[in-house]
């Protein structure tokens, strides 16, 4: 035990768990480190975020501490910010009836027994007690550790009945901890697999975002396979379970390596389903443009190709391509070029007010393209040459 304590007390904000663990157990509450923190500090490293669980309902929590944000008082959950961290504070509960799939339609504040029983697997409803340094684990989470098993807590179908998202977080956790999933918790996934589609996108977002974040995506995704979970998501994948990891990337850049493959129907399907950000939908379009055909990119004039790399998933793609030994000269001397401008490209030397009354329509962009391109590529060198170029364009056009 002491080296959950060590994993514990290292994490950052060890400091305000604690002033909030003294506050709550001072007025004569119980206060416990819940689910996620717990398990991989048996594991052996550091998690995330730390999250209390308590007896104290979100109104006293309110009482008790100066600032606190709610995140869902009615299902007793609270954030509470104490010494520059934000702590998730939940009041022990029982679940009533889920209706939607999603959420329970109430819930009852009971003990710590009983909001284990209501967590989704075993391996993620434990309690560490601050105060004998013990784990509390009321559902038997620590052998399935040790088996490297993800199970659910009780009946399995129950559990994926109240939130269909535990089917794909099933594919994630077994991804995230390289563990084996259960016979029973396999079985009802397979059988339910179908009820992920009615999961909100945002939320299969952010659970396809951790999965291609995790220890070992092929297992998530072999998972997500072998259950039926993909053929219900992304049909067009549904035998494609081959990952190169690239580390530290952002969300939309592992969604886009994972969107590779999909044609451009299917590409437009995915981005729908996952209700990504125009930000997102639009690294992933311009990387997915690239990948399909690179060669058209580098038949572009230097100029235009410094334009591109502008946007985050062209040069995303590109900085791809080339950690796959395609195109690695062209793309290196690219982001050569491109660092010698410094962090932005410079401002065009003219702008359509240069073109006032001397081109119309089209052909102002038109030119203007043409005299940033020689901009960039270092044949106009400032102002009074580009207006050199124009006075000879014009004579021309």
């Amino acid at each position: 035990m002491d080296q959950v304590r060590t994993i514990l007390q290292s994490h950052p904000h060890w400091s305000a768990v604690e002033a909030i663990y003294h506050r709550l157990t001072d007025k004569g509450y119980k206060a416990f480190l819940a689910g996620g923190c717990v398990r991989d500090a048996l594991l052996g490293f550091k998690a995330n975020d730390l999250d209390i669980a308590t007896d104290a309902t979100p109104d006293q929590i309110e009482q008790l501490f100066e600032k606190t944000i709610n995140v869902g008082k009615v299902f007793g959950v609270m954030r509470v910010l104490i010494g520059g961290a934000d702590i998730e504070v939940a009041t022990f509960r029982n679940d009533g009836t889920y209706k939607d799939g999603r959420r329970p339609d109430h819930v009852e504040f009971s003990s710590p027994e009983e909001d284990a029983k209501r967590r989704d697997f075993t391996v993620n409803a434990l309690f560490y007690d601050l105060e004998n340094h013990q784990i509390l684990d009321f559902v038997e989470g620590q052998k399935d550790l040790q088996k490297q098993i993800l199970r659910t807590v009780g009946e399995a179908k129950k559990r994926f009945t109240e939130d269909h998202l535990r089917l794909l977080r099933g594919a994630r956790f077994a991804a995230q901890l390289d563990f084996a999933i259960e016979e029973q918790t396999m079985g009802a996934m397979k059988e339910m697999a179908p009820l992920v589609k009615t999961v909100s996108g945002e939320r299969l977002r952010d659970e396809m975002g951790k999965l291609l974040k995790s220890k070992n995506v092929p297992l998530g995704l072999r998972v997500m396979q072998e259950t039926g979970l993909q053929s219900v998501l992304f049909p067009w994948k549904a035998l494609d379970v081959e990952w190169t990891a690239y580390p530290g990337c952002e969300i939309w850049q592992n969604l886009s390596l994972f969107l590779r493959g999909a044609s451009a129907d299917d590409l437009q399907n995915s981005i729908e389903l996952l209700k990504l950000s125009t930000k997102e939908r639009r690294g992933i379009e311009d990387a997915w443009n690239i990948w399909q055909a690179p060669e058209n990119f580098f038949l572009q004039r230097l100029g235009q190709q410094m334009q591109q790399m502008q946007k985050p998933g062209v040069a995303w793609a590109l900085d791809v391509l080339m950690k796959e030994g395609h195109f690695e000269e062209r793309i290196l001397n690219l982001f050569s070029v491109c660092r010698g401008f410094g962090q932005e490209l410079p401002k065009p030397f003219l702008t359509g007010e240069d073109l006032k009354g001397k081109l119309q329509g089209p052909a102002i962009g038109i030119c203007l393209q043409e005299a940033f391109n020689l901009q960039l590529e270092k044949q106009l060198n400032d102002r009074k040459q580009a207006l050199v170029w124009l006075e000879n364009y014009l004579k021309k056009a």
